[in-house]
């Protein structure tokens, strides 16, 4: 029996109390290296879903806005699963310009099914190449068969998949194998795009171009590729204006402390990514736009497809007292 202030209790003490620090530590850091990686940024994956519910009609918004917080809560789920579900990292991307260099022949070959893709090359290059598209629709299909089920927790599960891996399709960099910058020497490009950017000016975004109204699609896959079609066509204009803006500071710091809520990260300064934006003139804005009408669309058409199912619009149980201390650490 071990006494308070006996040695070998003190050093039990001690060893626990550096377990506790440690796995702090770690949870902190793996949320830290979260906050950096996943694509859109935290803020902007929030917005983008906020925009996607104001689309949504009459007989399907209540629920959804009702289900609020919990998006929040949930919309980077897919985003922490990479850390401990190895197949997860491929679902948010595809590497156009490994299969081809040539937009007229990727759109002659995709839409593909993901059976006949493998069978064209392989389900290994598939993987390693990306299989964002093909995920999506498989996603929307479960999304479909959640509402025909009327089982709510699984409807809440899939749409916020969808709307998180449709998203990542509508950044550029999530559809080149170049998605960092660094076979061109513009390491850090991808942040910069997607998380720098949104986060200094999307305040100032017009995300409901066209009005807050979502579309019924019937060829749903279509409009998937048709996306990451547009979002390929603005890779030229990503990395070029970037380099004309890098040699416009030859001489001088392209990289500055910036402040991001509680933590000061490394990242492009604020006059850098300032022109950056300017010059792109507009271009995250539209993505951003893009993914939330996309989205809020496919959420619709599931709905539709499954025989419009009465929704019943009952606001969930408060997070978890675990729960909130996630969510400040992630902000």
């Amino acid at each position: 029996m071990c006494i308070p202030h006996h040695p070998q209790y003190k050093k039990r003490q001690l060893q626990k109390a550096h377990d506790r620090a440690y796995c702090f530590i770690l949870i902190v850091t793996c949320l830290f290296h979260h906050s950096l990686c996943c694509a859109w940024g935290f803020s902007a994956h929030r917005k983008i879903v906020d925009a996607a519910i104001h689309h949504l009609p009459s007989s399907l918004h209540p629920f959804f806005k009702a289900h609020g917080q919990w998006f929040h809560d949930h919309i980077n789920d897919a985003d922490r699963r990479k850390h401990n579900v190895i197949e997860e990292g491929r679902r948010h991307y595809i590497d156009l310009d490994l299969y081809s260099h040539s937009m007229d022949s990727l759109q002659d070959w995709f839409p593909m099914s993901y059976s006949e893709a493998t069978e064209k090359w392989s389900e290994d290059t598939l993987h390693a190449h990306g299989i964002g598209p093909w995920y999506a629709v498989k996603t929307y299909h479960r999304l479909i068969a959640a509402f025909d089920r009327q089982e709510e927790n699984a409807i809440l599960r899939h749409a916020v998949d969808l709307a998180h891996y449709i998203s990542d399709l509508h950044v550029p960099l999530h559809t080149s194998a170049n998605y960092d910058g660094k076979k061109t020497g513009q390491a850090g490009i991808h942040s910069l795009w997607e998380t720098q950017l949104p986060e200094m000016f999307m305040d100032s975004y017009n995300l409901f171009p066209s009005g807050p109204k979502a579309n019924w699609i019937k060829q749903t896959s279509d409009a998937i590729w048709s996306s990451v079609f547009q979002s390929h066509a603005c890779l030229d204009s990503v990395f070029l204006i970037e380099l004309k803006i890098r040699h416009a500071f030859a001489g001088k710091s392209i990289d500055a402390y910036v402040v991001r809520g509680r933590t000061r990260q490394l990242m492009r300064s604020p006059k850098f990514a300032n022109e950056y934006h300017t010059a792109l003139s507009g271009q995250v804005e539209r993505r951003m736009a893009a993914a939330c009408t996309l989205v809020s669309s496919l959420w619709f058409s599931a709905w539709v497809e499954a025989g419009a199912p009465v929704m019943a619009a009952e606001t969930p149980a408060k997070g978890t007292k675990w729960k909130k201390i996630l969510d400040w650490l992630l902000k």
